[in-house]
């Protein structure tokens, strides 16, 4: 006998949401596994970010269901995930560390040792005390992961994080990344444009196109032999604009 399948940490069912009459996302149905690294493609306007505020709870959905872990309530979900969208966002007069005070006020507070393991974790103590307003967009970014995990998530996600980094702030983010699932056993879902980072990173993937689903599975099983990703993600869209246009 087989045993049960364990629920996914991310599904989504069916989910849809329009501005006034434009539909941005349609029908959508994601699933993301325990330990997944999964890449969320998509040209610009698809709907990806969109998405990822209908999952974390900051804009209502139209229709559908997210389920984090197998249930549908809203207040578990939230317990459950962090996320970074459109940018982390701080007070630049202040440290690094009187951010995360302040964000972790929000939420209830938490201790200084919290801190300390989160300003570790994001190779961020030694510049703690400096204001933010000192910092590279590469050490803000992984303040904004800091941020994301003061609640210990178990599901993180993250919009665009390499986006406007130099070659050394992407690998940092890479490595970052890495550590999130190899070391504190997270799931992130993950929104980026610089595809040859998703394709060093993710184990799965899902590319959105017009608000819906052309593609999901592991990333192994969507490349044909001799691609990388950026050829199969370039291959798929463009099979689905070929076909509209039929």
């Amino acid at each position: 006998m087989t045993e049960p399948r364990q629920p996914w940490v991310l599904e989504t069912r069916n989910l849809r949401r329009c501005y006034g009459e434009h539909v941005v996302v349609e029908g959508l149905n994601l699933t993301v596994g325990k330990g997944d690294i999964y890449g969320f493609l998509g040209p610009n306007g698809a709907g990806k970010t969109t998405t990822m505020r209908m999952i974390l709870g900051l804009i209502a959905r139209d229709a559908g269901e997210v389920l984090v872990f197998g249930s549908a309530d809203p207040i578990k979900a939230r317990a459950r995930i962090g996320g970074i969208v459109e940018g982390p966002r701080f007070y630049p007069y202040l440290s690094g560390r009187e951010n995360l005070r302040i964000f972790a006020a929000y939420s209830g507070g938490c201790e200084e040792q919290r801190l300390d393991e989160l300003l570790e974790l994001v190779r961020l103590r030694e510049r703690c005390l400096d204001r933010v307003s000192t910092y590279s967009l590469g050490m803000r970014q992984r303040l904004g992961i800091a941020q994301a995990l003061l609640n210990a998530p178990d599901l993180l996600l993250l919009d665009e994080p390499s986006n406007g980094l130099d070659p050394k702030g992407i690998r940092e983010m890479r490595e970052l990344i890495l550590r999130l699932r190899d070391e504190n056993g997270l799931t992130v879902f993950v929104s980026s444009h610089v595809l040859s980072e998703l394709d060093r990173l993710c184990n799965r993937i899902g590319i959105l196109q017009d608000g819906r689903k052309v593609a999901e599975g592991p990333t192994a099983e969507l490349l044909r032999d001799g691609e990388d990703l950026e050829s199969a993600f370039l291959r798929i869209t463009a099979q689905v604009e070929g076909a509209q246009i039929k």
